[in-house]
């Protein structure tokens, strides 16, 4: 993934959430974008409105993920307006819509720490990412690129199969679920991805679940939130100064 960069042994994802779904998005090019709002992820709430969401059915889909980096899982829990993404070794990213917009929050489990950017956050930078690209780990536009051919049984439904190439003109296998908006399967290059093949992506559904709402994310309330807008004011504060500088390293690669 473009944009790697490291504070301990936590990865830092400061590129749009996706684009660990391989290189540029399997060939769609993203732009940077970030994190969301106070209490995104571990929202309380009583009356009606916050029982519904709880009862609501959550999908939950896990992947496994094999690159130049080697094997890993990434987990994906969707529900009709927030979407978590957890990748093996990675912070997990959660995006919630707003009536503002979209917001994006980076959650560091290791340092119990987070940090949200709000809608105004993203528009500033140019980086209000739409909603149907989020939902899934593969863009669904590069469906468009492709040809169909056949179908496939895949988890109690039918995956739609196709062929074809990136605009890179790499190889691309993908078999879609319609139904869900996901990949059942993914790959980016010929042949089987490994370890230290660099450009080769694969990725495979392994679970597809939907649960309910309550405890299906990640729970925040032990987490330090802090607003992206107020990094630049928290020089003392390891934590800040070393997100910060990281962040910037990424953007010069």
């Amino acid at each position: 993934m473009r944009g790697r960069v490291f504070l301990g042994t936590a990865t830092w994802c400061v590129a749009v959430s996706l684009a660990f779904a391989g290189p540029s998005w399997a060939g769609d090019a993203v732009r940077p974008e970030a994190s969301a709002i106070a209490g995104l992820a571990g929202d309380r709430g009583d009356g009606p409105a916050a029982a519904n969401a709880a009862s609501a059915p959550v999908l939950v889909a896990e992947y496994q993920v094999r690159d130049a980096r080697g094997e890993r899982r990434l987990v994906l829990v969707r529900s009709a307006d927030r979407i978590e993404y957890r990748m093996q070794g990675e912070p997990a990213e959660v995006w919630r819509k707003t009536p503002d917009g979209i917001a994006r929050l980076e959650l560091f489990a290791k340092e119990e720490r987070s940090v949200s950017w709000s809608p105004g956050d993203l528009r500033t930078i140019g980086g209000m990412p739409r909603w149907e690209q989020l939902a899934s780990p593969i863009n669904p536009e590069l469906r468009a690129r492709l040809q169909r051919h056949g179908e496939v049984k895949a988890f109690g439904g039918i995956a739609l199969r196709y062929r074809g190439e990136s605009a890179e003109g790499q190889a691309i296998a993908l078999e879609w679920i319609e139904a869900d908006g996901l990949p059942a399967y993914y790959r980016a290059g010929k042949g089987k991805a490994s370890a230290g093949e660099a450009g080769a992506y694969e990725l495979r559904l392994l679970k597809l679940d939907r649960v309910g709402g309550d405890g299906a994310f990640t729970a925040t309330s032990d987490y330090r939130e802090t607003d992206y807008a107020d990094l630049g004011d928290m020089e003392l504060d390891p934590f800040a100064a070393n997100y910060l500088k990281h962040r910037g390293e990424a953007h010069a690669h």
